[in-house]
């Protein structure tokens, strides 16, 4: 029986060793922290669970083959409780406001009453968004539609090559410019928010209503079902290489192990700059990592806050103005509450989150604080959660009696948990001009070690880690 070593028990590390074991290979995954899921995960303080990553999940219709494949893995089934708001998210500006509602025609409707001047933009927004409901529908692996524009030609032309910003710059009305940049950077692709929001729209991108680190769980427990082995603590510290083959690999400078084949799933970044040369980099994710213009990569701040629902003002996602405050090195003047109630179906208090997105500047400034003073890193950020809670007050004043802090983290803190390149948790932003070519899994000159990561195709995210590990079960013989 031939072994395989995978190095991260991220999603893809865990999707890749469930597909491999049911092709009856032995596997073990070394894990550098004690839990798994990589940013797929979770925290408990004062005795209520922080979720740090589920937005949404594509491949929760079950007739998609993404759901087929999260079933396979134990991530979901048919009995699974998914949960689903009335709309993605809620932008509110100058006294109106207005949501992305999963129902098209509502929102077209919304937006015209709000402004019958934006009407050609509007109809080819809503219009773009029905086609990819359908793509959504008809091909349900979300890393291919980017490639495959041949399904929607017309809206793939105009939106491809326009920024969200360029997209908000079309319309007239101030609301419908923020909400346009409200939930993903202004330098992203447009399509990434249409293709987003349409997956939300179409049923295809509810979450798990138990969050993100029982869903990591969940796949692990599938692992260790199967009969995968797992070591925790477990950190990669060097690679030997003979023959152009990787003949062992080193655990936390200790434990020497050897298989038939190793798959690494963690930063890639991480790899090349400490355990491998350079001249095995992929052309393609060189090119990224040099071409930074086009490729930007982007990171978040977060403060968990917890409140009685009774007083909760808030419902899924909503962004507003507010007094500017600065975070790393960024001045912000919207701020993204996400409303995590659906987590606590039986309590009588609910957990609220701030999420800021932050950028390459930002991400520095929070390491070189942390290296130069951990307590000068944690004073501030903190004291940064105490100005989000107050501006929740002053917006929300119902909210003063029983909002406190639980907890706070920074682009910095993907880094030190899981070797993130500049704390990024999806890889490369979509741009107008990004490169769409995915990055290989085999390194060149390098037969026995796949490279399975979130950086490797556009957008990052869960699906990408489920479908690399699919794909290498099928190219490891």
């Amino acid at each position: 029986m031939k072994k395989i070593i995978i190095i991260g028990a991220g999603i893809t590390g865990l999707s890749s060793g469930i597909f491999l074991l049911k092709k009856g290979y032995e596997v073990t995954i070394y894990e550098k922290n004690d839990f798994v899921g990589g940013c797929c995960t979770g925290w408990v303080r004062d005795g209520y669970y922080i979720d740090n990553c589920m937005h949404w999940l594509t491949g929760t219709n079950q007739h998609t083959k993404t759901f087929k494949l999260w079933k396979t893995i134990g991530a979901i089934d048919e009995t699974s409780n998914l949960y689903q708001g009335d709309y993605f998210y809620k932008s509110i500006y100058n006294d109106e406001e207005i949501c992305l509602h999963k129902d098209l025609e509502r929102l077209r409707t919304d937006m015209l009453t709000l402004s019958v001047e934006d009407k050609k933009e509007i109809d080819s927004f809503v219009n773009t968004v029905k086609n990819f409901i359908k793509l959504n529908q008809e091909m349900s692996i979300s890393s291919n539609i980017f490639n495959k524009p041949i399904y929607y030609l017309k809206s793939y032309f105009k939106y491809r090559h326009l920024s969200l910003e360029d997209l908000s710059k079309r319309f007239k009305h101030p609301l419908l410019k923020k909400l346009m940049i409200d939930f993903l950077p202004k330098e992203y692709c447009s399509l990434a928010l249409i293709y987003a929001y349409a997956t939300f729209a179409s049923g295809n991108g509810k979450v798990y209503s138990k969050g993100s680190k029982a869903f990591a769980t969940n796949i692990l427990n599938k692992y260790i079902e199967l009969g995968g082995f797992i070591h925790y603590k477990s950190e990669l510290t060097d690679i030997k290489i003979s023959n152009n083959k990787v003949e062992s690999i080193t655990i936390n400078n200790v434990d020497v192990v050897t298989a038939d084949h190793y798959i690494f799933t963690a930063c890639p970044n991480h790899l090349f700059n400490n355990l491998l040369d350079e001249k095995y980099i992929p052309n393609v994710l060189k090119e990224k990592l040099e071409k930074r213009d086009i490729n930007p990569i982007y990171s978040s701040y977060h403060s968990a806050f917890k409140l009685k629902k009774k007083h909760n003002p808030f419902n899924e996602s909503t962004i507003f103005e507010i007094e500017p405050i600065r975070i790393g090195t960024t001045y912000i003047t919207r701020l993204m509450i996400k409303d995590y109630s659906y987590l606590y179906p039986n309590k009588s208090d609910t957990i609220i989150q701030a999420f800021v997105i932050q950028n390459e500047d930002d991400y520095h400034f929070w390491e070189n604080l942390n290296k130069k003073s951990p307590e000068e890193y944690k004073i501030l950020k903190n004291e940064i959660a105490e100005r989000i809670k107050e501006t929740l007050i002053k917006h929300y004043p119902q909210v003063e009696s029983t909002i406190s802090i639980l907890d706070t983290w920074t682009p910095y803190t993907y880094t030190e948990y899981y070797n993130s390149y500049i704390g990024s948790y999806m890889g490369f932003t979509f741009t107008k001009k990004s490169n769409l070519k995915d990055i290989p899994i085999k390194l060149k000159n390098l037969k026995n070690f796949y490279l399975l990561t979130y950086w490797q195709r556009i957008c990052g995210g869960l699906p990408v880690g489920l479908e690399l590990g699919n794909y290498v079960s099928k190219v490891i013989k």
